[in-house]
């Protein structure tokens, strides 16, 4: 029943999907290689001290080497070197006029030895579970990227559409992960519920705080070039509950997990017991957490905190500013819907998985 319940989803997201966005048509975007660089002046458009330059690329698709735009650099090199393979960008103005600059380097083959190394690991040392896994995270990535935000840009309801698409995301994550079994279905259970508290927490920080999802420089490019199209808090608001997924995910299945494996060694127990005995290590889980996520978005966003600290003096000032606001409070938020949901989640394990048993051992 449960198997034919995730099928029924899927074939609801296909049917929905945009399926001219699967076949939309690229950029004028080429591969090419970098065969001769020119510094030149960048008078006309900065002052004094900035250095740009020109790449001549060659391109074997069109047989044709073009010139780019002049390009800063950030330092008193050139960015990319003759020799480097790069993809090269035409881009036409509305009198005919024909520009190229390069987009980036071609790190189509590094990236997919990454990508194949790590999904290789994660097979080899996850084995069955490793493979639901990396299944989910596939599916997760195509209902995000290739169903919910295409129509988000188009100008859908973003709570309808962001709900529906975070609820088959967490179920799909724990049963492909986990399997299709109680321990599963008890987490589907305390991540909805965790979910559920975390919508309720950051609607009510967002209006204290005074959110409204504009901070960032990405949210005002966003709402330009939608011509103002898409509500900037809705967004934010969806952002939380995404970020709010994974980790979700993680906390609850290992307390549930934990509960299974104190249960089987002794099945004597108590459900108060064994709910004490899961906290212990629910603790354990809630004090590496709050090191963890502080770590992950340090990491994350060193180079904006730097520049920030930079150009305010100092880390009170930088609190002052949206964009940090923003980030100190995705990462809250989930963090204080994780503190919730752990004893909620152990409870209700502590309590369900006996009772499993008792009916297997009757029955």
């Amino acid at each position: 029943m449960k198997r034919k319940t995730l099928v029924l989803l899927l074939l609801l997201f296909l049917f929905f999907l945009p399926i001219g966005f699967l076949y939309a048509q690229e950029e004028n975007s080429y591969k090419g290689t970098v065969k001769d660089i020119k510094e030149v002046s960048c008078a006309e458009v900065l002052d004094e001290g900035y250095n740009c330059f020109t790449y001549d690329v060659s391109i074997p698709e069109l047989d044709a080497v073009e010139e780019t735009i002049p390009m800063l650099a950030e330092t008193e090199t050139p960015k990319f070197n003759e020799g480097d393979k790069v993809y090269i960008t035409s881009v036409t103005d509305e009198f005919g006029n024909e520009a190229w600059s390069i987009t980036g380097y071609d790190r189509d083959m590094s990236m997919i030895i990454m990508i194949a190394s790590f999904s290789i690991l994660v097979v080899l040392i996850g084995r069955k579970q490793g493979l639901g896994s990396l299944i989910s995270l596939v599916l997760t990535v195509f209902i995000l990227y290739v169903w919910a935000i295409p129509k988000l840009l188009n100008g859908q309801d973003v709570i309808l559409i962001g709900v529906l698409a975070v609820c088959v995301m967490l179920v799909l994550m724990i049963y492909l992960s986990h399997g299709f079994n109680k321990k599963s279905s008890i987490g589907v259970l305390a991540t909805v519920i965790g979910m559920l508290l975390v919508a309720i927490l950051a609607r009510l920080f967002m209006s204290i705080i005074n959110l409204d999802g504009a901070g960032s420089e990405e949210a005002f490019l966003l709402f330009s070039q939608t011509d103002g199209g898409i509500d900037l808090a809705q967004v934010y608001f969806l952002s939380i509950l995404v970020s709010a997924v994974g980790v979700l995910d993680d906390v609850i299945m290992s307390q549930i997990s934990s509960v299974y494996e104190i249960h089987e060694a002794n099945n004597h127990l108590s459900a108060l017991r064994l709910y004490k005995k899961a906290m212990n290590i629910g603790r354990d889980h809630i004090s590496s957490m709050v090191n963890t996520l502080f770590i992950a978005y340090a990491g994350s966003s060193l180079s904006l905190v730097m520049l920030l600290t930079y150009n305010r003096g100092g880390i009170g000032n930088i609190l002052k500013t949206d964009v940090i606001a923003e980030e100190i409070t995705r990462t809250v938020v989930p963090s204080l819907g994780i503190l919730l949901i752990v004893p909620i989640a152990t409870f209700l394990a502590a309590t369900l998985v006996p009772l499993s048993e008792k009916r297997k051992s009757t029955g």
